[in-house]
């Protein structure tokens, strides 16, 4: 067996946790200016964390091997994702205002995960501390702890591309990224931040004030979906506001890279990019669709209405935000395919979004075509081709085998979770919104309600399917395979 390079692995846990604690930090400013009681638990959480931190850090000194493998990029991607979830959920459990551990896990990785679920039951009632340090982890891990890694990545060696390919596992790393992939994640991080900056003012110049609109800006650029009201947007009751994070949520599903060339380099390869144009598509033709049934059939009144909730709707659920400024299981169970299957296939790879990503279905799609054309003619040679380029056969291989694991996954969480008192609905619409990081699920989990009547093991079990739904499945499911350790 080789050797793992521990210290490596040791170096970038110590380095994010120091990280972390830095940002644990700014909620504990936002707690003395609101003279919160909790703010000394933060204090005592940012400690705890930074002690920890510098003990890795320590215990990697003099670490002489820069190059790591896949192996300790899959190690190191996964038990990132793991640590900073175990301290952040520090802030919650020492303060008490989420006294169970296995909730705090929970509500914690659903933070790093972006995932919308909760099983806070007065968020009105919660320390404003603890809810902006709620929606910071949502935007820490949409961005994506990983690529703010690479983008610091040259202060202490190490491959940037491993740690990349460990965390994006998908159609875009096999095409489009090049060598300089730290650079790749500096702009990416620089317009993540530009967006954000941007739309918190927009928010703000509506009927939120400062400390909402950047809670909302942090979670829906993230496509996270955590809220400070407990009807999520709905509670505003602002269509300025609706139409605002329509527009936040919808960029945050779009390739980052696309959009830095469109603001910064005013390209228009945006458009002519066969993902984006699928994206765009899709959420027409769903938005379309559901606003003329419901019309046509009385269940929503008013067309600029109808259009509003049904685009914020469709836009929340297919870039897995989770936001919700309607209750749609009211529509009836058609709609509730609708957004499952929204939920699924979800946005753009390089985006924040996570489910199987738009680019699979397009390569799925024309790959079921192309064989068609080869029943006809066996000889003939029929590539499946993505933006004009041929899609190399491994990575359609990969695709298949992606989307029999995601497949696999949700029948076997169904069938756990079903098991744990669930209802066939409930257990369905759980499993799917975790592994693809969305937020609401079917039936008492739906966007009316939350995740707090679930047992320990149901959070646990949901927490883990999280992770690796997040990390796109192979990456925590290779440290499950024997031969991975041989």
């Amino acid at each position: 067996m080789k050797t793992i390079n521990t210290q490596f692995i040791s170096n970038i846990l110590g380095f994010m946790l120091i990280v972390e604690s830095f940002l644990m930090f700014t909620s504990a400013i936002i707690g003395e200016f609101y003279k919160e009681s909790v703010t000394s638990s933060i204090y005592i959480s940012v400690a705890i964390t930074f002690t920890f931190g510098l003990l890795l850090r320590y215990l990697s000194f003099g670490n002489k091997d820069k190059q790591i493998s896949k192996r300790e990029s899959f190690i190191t991607v996964t038990l990132v994702w793991i640590v900073l979830t175990v301290f952040g959920l520090l802030p919650y459990y020492i303060s008490g205002a989420i006294p169970h551990l296995p909730d705090a896990f929970f509500e914690t990785m659903c933070g790093f995960t972006t995932t919308g679920s909760s099983v806070i039951l007065n968020l009105e009632g919660f320390p404003k501390s603890l809810l902006f340090w709620r929606s910071l982890t949502q935007w820490i891990g949409g961005i994506g702890i990983v690529v703010f890694i690479m983008a610091f990545l040259p202060l202490f060696g190490g491959s940037a591309i491993q740690l990349f390919d460990a965390e994006v596992t998908g159609f875009m790393q096999n095409n489009q990224v090049t060598p300089r992939i730290s650079k790749i994640a500096k702009l990416i991080s620089s317009t993540y931040l530009g967006f954000t900056i941007v739309g918190f003012f927009l928010l703000w110049m509506g009927p939120m004030n400062a400390f909402d609109a950047i809670c909302h800006t942090l979670t829906s650029i993230s496509t996270g979906g955590f809220s400070t009201k407990q009807a999520s947007i709905a509670h505003f009751d602002s269509a300025y506001i609706e139409y605002v994070m329509t527009l936040l949520m919808f960029a945050g599903g779009t390739n980052f890279m696309l959009l830095y060339l469109l603001f910064s380099k005013r390209s228009l390869s945006i458009f002519k990019d066969e993902e984006f144009r699928w994206y765009f598509l899709i959420v027409a033709s769903f938005t379309i669709f559901m606003t003329t049934t419901l019309l046509l059939s009385g269940k929503m009144t008013g067309i600029e209405n109808t259009f509003r909730t049904v685009l914020f709707q469709v836009v929340s659920n297919i870039t897995t935000s989770g936001f919700a400024v309607y209750d749609y299981l009211l529509w009836g169970q058609l709609y509730w395919f609708l957004f499952l299957a929204l939920m699924i296939f979800c946005a753009c790879e390089g985006s924040t979004s996570g489910g199987v990503k738009i680019s699979r279905l397009v390569v799925l799609v024309k790959n079921t075509f192309v064989e068609f054309k080869r029943q006809v003619h066996p000889s003939a040679i029929l590539p499946v081709k993505m933006n004009k380029s041929v899609v190399p056969t491994h990575v359609v291989s990969k695709i298949l085998a992606f989307m029999f694991l995601y497949v696999i996954l949700m029948f076997v969480s169904f069938l756990v979770l079903s098991l744990t008192g669930m209802t066939f609905d409930e257990a369905i619409g759980a499993s799917i919104t975790a592994i693809s990081n969305v937020g609401p699920g079917l039936g008492s989990n739906g966007p009316a309600g939350n995740f707090a009547n679930l047992t320990d093991f149901a959070k646990i079990y949901m927490s883990l399917l999280m992770l690796i739904g997040r990390l796109e499945i192979f990456t925590v499911l290779s440290l499950l395979v024997p031969s991975f350790w041989k």
